[in-house]
C-alpha cells in the first residue's frame, strides 16, 4: 500500500513504471508512464480514434510541441494519513460525497472517495494511483484534463457542450446535463460530411476575427435512451437490456443513468473524427420532455442577452491549476465573458417538444448540416 504522502514511496513506485505509451494531442503530448502494460493497452485502443497520434499516419512525424509526463500506478492507496476537504458541488447526490482533496506545496492529491481512486494534479508530474483497468474512465478524465489545462493556460474557455465539424465548420450543442446534447451530435453524425469534434466539452477563443474550436478526446457516453432509438447504436445494448428498454415510455426511459461507451470508429467508420476547426454556430437545447409546443429554430442575440449562455457555462473544476501551480476556486466565468468570446458565432436556440428529428430536419434548412 502506497502513502501518497511519502515522497520516497512515490519516488519507488515511479521507478517501478516500465511500460510507456505517447499520446499526441493538439498542442500537447502525454507521455503515459505505467507500472502494468494492461492499462496502456486499453488506452492505447480508445485514443486510437479521437488524437492525433490515432488519426495521423504513422510515417507522418508530429510537430514538435511539449510533452507531458503521467504516472499510472496500479497500487492500492492508504488515505488515512491526512484530512481531506470536500470538494463543494453545484448539486448534492443521493451517492454521497465524490471528491476531496489535499493540497501539498508540489500540487494536490484528489481523493475520488467513491471508486478510490487517489489524483495527484501537478504542472510537471501528474500522477493516478488506485485499480487503474477498473476505473479505465477517471484514468482518460485525468489524462484529458491535462490536455484541458494546458489550453485553459494559453486563453482557451471550456464550454459544455458537443460538437460536430463539416469541412472544419464546427457547431457546438449546449445544454445542462441530460438535455440531449450527445444524441442530437450523434444525429448529425448520420449526415456524410459531418464529423465528430466532442461530446461533452469544448475549448474555444477568439483567433484572428474567427473563433477557434478544439475537441476533447473523449467517446460519446450516452444512456440508453439514445442507444434504443437508434438503429446503428441499438445493438451496444446487451438482448437483456434491450428488451427492457424498447417499450419503456420516453418519460421514463429518459430518466435512466446508465453509461455505454459509443467508440465513433467502430460505431462510425474511420475518418469521422475532428480534433479541430472554426465554431460557427451554436445550438442552446432549451426544450422540454413534457412540452406541447411544435419544436422551433430560432436566433438569440448574446449582445443583449448573455444570460442564454448558462447552459455553456462550465468551471474549470478542481483539477485546474494555474501557470504558477496555484488552484484557483472553483468558478465559471461569467455569461458576459462567454458572450465575448463568442463574437462572429451565430448562436440558435431549439424550443418546444424534444424531438431530434424534427431538430435535425431544421439544422438542414439553416444549412448547417
Amino acid at each position: 500500500m502506497i502513502n501518497l504522502f511519502d515522497d520516497q514511496h512515490i519516488i519507488q513506485a515511479k521507478a517501478a513504471c516500465h511500460y510507456a505509451l505517447p499520446l499526441t494531442f493538439n498542442g500537447l503530448t502525454v507521455r503515459v508512464l505505467a507500472d502494468q502494460s494492461a492499462i496502456l493497452d486499453h488506452l492505447e485502443v480508445y485514443y486510437a480514434g479521437v488524437t492525433a497520434s490515432g488519426l495521423l499516419p504513422k510515417e507522418v512525424p508530429t510537430v514538435d510541441q511539449p510533452e507531458l509526463p503521467v504516472w499510472l500506478l496500479d497500487q492500492q492507496v492508504d488515505t488515512s494519513s491526512r484530512e481531506w476537504t470536500e470538494v463543494k458541488r453545484a448539486k448534492t447526490s443521493a451517492l454521497g460525497l465524490k471528491e476531496a482533496y489535499v493540497d501539498t506545496p508540489q500540487g494536490r492529491w484528489i481523493h475520488k472517495v467513491r471508486t478510490g481512486m487517489v489524483l495527484f494534479q501537478s504542472l510537471t508530474a501528474p500522477v493516478a494511483v488506485g485499480e487503474l483497468t477498473k476505473y479505465s474512465s477517471q484514468v482518460i478524465n485525468f489524462i484529458n484534463n491535462q490536455f484541458l489545462n494546458h489550453h485553459q493556460r494559453d486563453g482557451y474557455l471550456l464550454g459544455h457542450a458537443s460538437a460536430f465539424a463539416i469541412d472544419g465548420n464546427v457547431t457546438a450543442i449546449a445544454a445542462s446535463s441530460g438535455g440531449g446534447k450527445s444524441t442530437l451530435m450523434l444525429k448529425a453524425l448520420e449526415t456524410a460530411q459531418a464529423r465528430f469534434l466532442s461530446n461533452d466539452r469544448i475549448l474555444f477563443k477568439p483567433d484572428n476575427g474567427q473563433v477557434s474550436v478544439l475537441g476533447v478526446a473523449k467517446h460519446p457516453r450516452v444512456n440508453p435512451g439514445t442507444l434504443i432509438n437508434s438503429p446503428r447504436l441499438i445493438d451496444l445494448l446487451p438482448a437483456q437490456e434491450r428488451a427492457r428498454f424498447e417499450h419503456m415510455p420516453s418519460s421514463q426511459l429518459w430518466g435512466i443513468e446508465q453509461k455505454y461507451d459509443v467508440l465513433i470508429p467502430n460505431a462510425y467508420g474511420a475518418d469521422k473524427t475532428a480534433l479541430s476547426g472554426t465554431l460557427k454556430h451554436l445550438v442552446l437545447l432549451d426544450w422540454a420532455l413534457d412540452s406541447t409546443a411544435p419544436t422551433a429554430l430560432s436566433s438569440v442575440d448574446i449582445a443583449t442577452t448573455p444570460e442564454a449562455l448558462e447552459g455553456l457555462r462550465k468551471s474549470p473544476g478542481p483539477f485546474f491549476q494555474h501557470a504558477d501551480g496555484s488552484f484557483p476556486t472553483e468558478q465559471a466565468q461569467s455569461a458576459q465573458v462567454y458572450a465575448d468570446h463568442l463574437a462572429g458565432v451565430e448562436v440558435l436556440r431549439l424550443t418546444g417538444a424534444i424531438d431530434f428529428a424534427r431538430a435535425i430536419a431544421l439544422l438542414q434548412e439553416r444549412g448547417i448540416l
